[in-house]
Order: C-alpha cells, then sequence, then structure tokens
C-alpha cells in the first residue's frame, strides 16, 4: 500500500511534506522543533504550517524547480513578520542563490525576521554566505527519534527508514544517509525484510568504516569501500565486507583476509573471512606452528570474545569451513559442504 507521505514525485518532495505535515498534527512537536533549528525563543503568536508556498499564500499544487522561482519547500510562520523558510536537498546541491531569492521572497511579503534552514543529505565543507542555518538529514533524524513522546515523530522517523530503503532503485542517494545506525531491530515485533536489512548493513559499514579502533587495528581505510552493489531479491541474508589495508592494490580482495558482517533472516554475524585465494604468505602464517599454533590462534580468538562480549546472551564464537561454488559473480553460492564449530 502507497504511503500516506507518498503525495509528490521527488523525493525532496515526499520527504518534505512528511516533514511538514507531522510538525503540523503536533503543535509540541513543532514548538520545539522551531526552538532546536533556530537556537532562539519562539516569536509570539500561533505557528502555522506551510509546504511549497510563501507564508501568507495559500499552497499551490507541485511545480517545476524554475517554475517556483523563490518558493520554499516549507514554511513555518507566525502570520505577522516571524517566518522559518526551509529548502529540503536530496540529491541536488545546495545554492547560496536559491536561499537569497527566498529570503527576498518572504520579506516582500513583509516577514522581516525570517531565518533560513537548508536541511540536506551532506553539509557544504565550505559556506562562504552565513545567512541561513544548515541542518543535515541525519541530524533531523537524530532528533526526531529522541523525541520518544511523540507518535508523529516516531511516524516520521519510520518513514525516513523506508524512503532511504527505497531511494536506491529510484537513482538517489547514491552517496550519503538520511538515517543513522540505530541496531539492528529485527524480531518478533520487526520481521526481516531483505531491503531494510539492505539499509541498515549499509549504514552498520559506513560507522565501522569510521571507527578509530578498527582503523587503527586492522588498517581499514575509511575511503575504501566493500561491495560495489548489494544485489538479490528477497534473499535470507544481505553482506558487506571491510577491506584490511594492505590489501588495497590487490587485484580481488579474495585475495587478503578480510572482515565480514552478514545480516541474516534469524541471526548476525562477524567474521574474519580467510579466503581460499589467499596469499600464499598468508596461508604460511597462518599455519605456521603447527597444530598447536593453529589451536592456539583459536584460544586467542575465544579469550579476546569472551572479554568483548562478556555476558551478551546468543553471542557466539564458531568456526565455519564452506565449499561453495558461484555460479556467476552475483548469484547466490551453491553450498556443497558445511563444517562448523562452537570454539
Amino acid at each position: 500500500m502507497r504511503n500516506v507521505f507518498d503525495q509528490y514525485k521527488e523525493p525532496e518532495n515526499r520527504l518534505t511534506h512528511a516533514l511538514m505535515a507531522c510538525l503540523h498534527e503536533d503543535a509540541a512537536l513543532l514548538k520545539q522543533f522551531v526552538q532546536w533549528v533556530t537556537d532562539a525563543q519562539l516569536p509570539t503568536g500561533s505557528l502555522t504550517v506551510q509546504e511549497q508556498s510563501l507564508p501568507g499564500v495559500e499552497e499551490e499544487p507541485e511545480t517545476s524547480e524554475d517554475d517556483q522561482g523563490g518558493l520554499p519547500d516549507g514554511c513555518i510562520h507566525n502570520g505577522e513578520t516571524w517566518a522559518l523558510v526551509i529548502e529540503s536537498k536530496i540529491a541536488s546541491p545546495l545554492e547560496s542563490d536559491q536561499m537569497r531569492r527566498h529570503r527576498l521572497s518572504v520579506g516582500r511579503r513583509g516577514f522581516t525576521e525570517a531565518i533560513l534552514l537548508a536541511i540536506v543529505v551532506r553539509a557544504p565543507k565550505t559556506r562562504v554566505n552565513e545567512a541561513y542555518k544548515v541542518k543535515e538529514w541525519t541530524a533531523v533524524y537524530l532528533w526526531f527519534r529522541a523525541q520518544k513522546q511523540s507518535e508523529w515523530a516516531k511516524r516520521l522517523c519510520s518513514y525516513m527508514e523506508a524512503l532511504e530503503a527505497k531511494l536506491p532503485r529510484e537513482q538517489y542517494l547514491k552517496d550519503g544517509t538520511l538515517t543513522v545506525f540505530d541496531g539492528i531491530r529485527f524480531g518478533k515485533e520487526e520481521p526481516y525484510s531483505y531491503p531494510e536489512a539492505k539499509r541498515v548493513i549499509r549504514l552498520l559499514m559506513d560507522e565501522l568504516r569510521s571507527n578509530s579502533q578498527i582503523q587503527s587495528g586492522f588498517g581499514v581505510n575509511p575511503a575504501i569501500k566493500g561491495r560495489g552493489k548489494i544485489t538479490g531479491q528477497e534473499s535470507d541474508h544481505v553482506w558487506d565486507y571491510l577491506p584490511i589495508g594492505v590489501s588495497e592494490e590487490a587485484r580481488a580482495f579474495t585475495e587478503f583476509p578480510h572482515l565480514t558482517v552478514g545480516i541474516h533472516r534469524g541471526f548476525v554475524q562477524a567474521l574474519v573471512v580467510v579466503p581460499n585465494g589467499i596469499r600464499t604468505d598468508f596461508r604460511r602464517a597462518l599455519l605456521d606452528g603447527g597444530n598447536e599454533g593453529f589451536q592456539q590462534r583459536f584460544r586467542s580468538v575465544v579469550t579476546n570474545f569472551r572479554e568483548v562480549i562478556k555476558d551478551q546472551v546468543g553471542a557466539t564464537p564458531i568456526v565455519e569451513a564452506d565449499q561453495r561454488r558461484y555460479p556467476s559473480q552475483r548469484s547466490e553460492p551453491f553450498i556443497d559442504a558445511t563444517i562448523e564449530f562452537d570454539l
């Protein structure tokens, strides 16, 4: 069934509509949001929420960006001189000239105390024009996640998660995110879904790449991505990997051990993968010391595992050896044989 917030064609307009609709429906949430983004006291008078229109002007249907001229995506105002003017961006760049036009448009209508807000996927690294505020969508998501008393805040967060899972199929959101990793919540209350698993693992891997302990401990370069494309439909699992630093010049990531995370329908795995095609020096180092040396490496794994996991229920250190065949590069493998044991 189509989501109630999907009233527009363009993703920016869909997301803005969801934001403005939730603020319109919850007066307390609206006031808290205005205070958060402006860092100022609330203006006098009641607040009105509008979208795709200027303050004091009746709402108009969606038009092209060129036709809109100085029309902001959203506007909150007190009907007098104060207004919060909102421009929403996902794929298109933020332009200072567009923000200037918004200020001129609302100023001509008597809103001389206008505050301009741009909500973007990634804040610009440098910004000469300080006449407007910038918030990233991830910050907006986190703020609404914290408003646990509001059902409308929960609805917006759920919509942002659903939209983020959908946008890659529409060739949007190729870089950056709308939300942040907030745990793997699949279970009885929230059944496993392949599109949602893809969204979650993308966020999780971004967080792992930026983790300083992983960078220093494994030499992971945060600029190096894992799988170029996570393909498949309605699979029972989704996975991605982190290449270790020394593998940067390798022709294929399977020449080196690598770190893999897999989200399955019934469990989550965090693995150190030792591929069959690893280079001879890695294979020699792994097997050096004979049977006793090999066992000692796994004893160290168990010791470290206990220290990290502690009393986490359900977490188990395992070793798994697979014989797999891939019919094609993007297909699911055939598993000919598996040996698995609990360390």
